[in-house]
Formats: structure tokens, C-alpha cells, sequence
């Protein structure tokens, strides 16, 4: 499930798939979109930690694949999910073991939030984190969403600082300058090479 921006993201940067699709973090609380509805005519399989609407399997990946096929899906989708994931090295080792050669990994994690658990919440990814956990992918340009619907903006070597650019500085109650930073989900698009 996603927010409206992931949904945005995906539709432009991976607008068709040939191939089986894994979603990641597919259960409905209502709050959310499916990606689903974007790939009627793939294979499509949604996981979660626990059942509910969406959820085809009841996986947990930091703990193992379960019966999912390895070298197999063709697009992953993983947003909002490996913040809250105790070990996410071993779930981003898992994900890239049912990545088929050459398939797409969308990944959309927050690099500032609030606190959020589900069950608990422990990181926050820059862009070079997410590339750390997945050395086996070849990555596109990384880009910023905010909590503005279609408000993007890219990550490039002369771009790095695009989140301090972002930050408003406003006046405490005593009178201090506090530096503000948006709320900001990185959103990448990795190949497995």
C-alpha cells in the first residue's frame, strides 16, 4: 500500500511490468492505495506480517523468504516498510534474492518522520543507506517526495544538499531560530543486476 505520491512515482518511472510483481507491505488500513490496481494483467502477490485485506501471504522477510519463488519477480514494491524493520540488511538480503536478474526493486522509505511504529519503528534511510543495503542493484536517480501530492525533487551529485534547501527557519516562543526540515521519503528505483 502507498501514499499518493509512491503511487505517482511508480506509475512514471515503472509504467508497465512483464513479469510477477511482489508488493511488499500490502495490507489495507484504509489511510492507503493499492498498487495493484496498476498491473491488472501480472501475477501479483501481496505480502505482510500479518493478515488483512490485501495480504495474499503472511511473510515476514526479515526472517526468510516463506515459499516465494527466488529469482523471480520481475518489479518489488517496497514502500513504507523497511523503517520498520528491526534488521532491515536481512530483509533488503531476502528482496534481493526474489528479485529476478534484470527486475525492478521500488523502494520509497522515510529520511525524515515522525515516529511511526508498526509493530515499532527504528531507522531512517538516506539514499546512500538504501544503496548500502542493496549492493547488487544498479540505481536510477533517487528523488525527495514530500507530503505534497506530485511534489518531487531529484537527488543528483550537484543536488545533495536538496533537503537542506527544503528547510524553513522559524522563531521558538523564546525567541531562537529553529531550522525546520519537511517531513521527506527518499523514492528509488534499483535493477538487480
Amino acid at each position: 500500500m502507498g501514499d499518493r505520491n509512491q503511487i505517482i512515482f511508480l506509475q512514471k518511472f515503472v509504467p508497465s511490468v512483464a513479469g510477477s510483481i511482489l508488493e511488499i507491505g500490502s495490507k489495507d488500513y484504509g489511510s492507503t492505495s493499492s498498487f495493484r490496481q496498476f498491473y491488472p494483467d501480472c501475477p501479483y502477490v501481496g505480502i505482510d506480517m500479518e493478515a488483512g485485506a490485501g495480504v495474499d501471504q503472511v511473510i515476514d522477510l526479515a526472517k526468510g523468504i516463506g515459499d516465494l519463488p527466488e529469482d523471480h519477480f520481475a518489479l518489488i514494491v517496497c514502500c513504507s516498510v523497511l523503517e520498520h524493520v528491526e534488521k532491515p540488511w536481512k530483509m533488503a538480503e531476502n528482496i534481493t534474492r526474489l528479485m529476478a536478474k534484470g527486475g525492478t526493486l521500488f523502494i520509497s522509505v522515510p529520511w525524515v518522520w515522525r515516529y511511526h511504529a508498526y509493530p515499532d519503528d527504528y531507522f531512517r534511510f538516506s539514499f546512500r543507506g538504501v544503496v548500502s543495503l542493496f549492493p547488487d542493484l544498479e540505481w536510477a536517480t533517487p528523488h525527495y517526495s514530500t507530503t505534497v501530492e506530485g511534489e518531487f525533487v531529484e537527488i543528483t551529485e550537484d543536488n545533495k544538499q536538496a533537503d537542506n534547501a527544503m528547510a524553513v527557519t522559524a522563531t521558538t516562543p523564546k525567541g531562537a531560530q529553529r531550522k525546520y526540515l519537511p517531513y521527506l521519503m527518499v523514492n528509488m528505483i534499483g535493477i538487480r543486476r
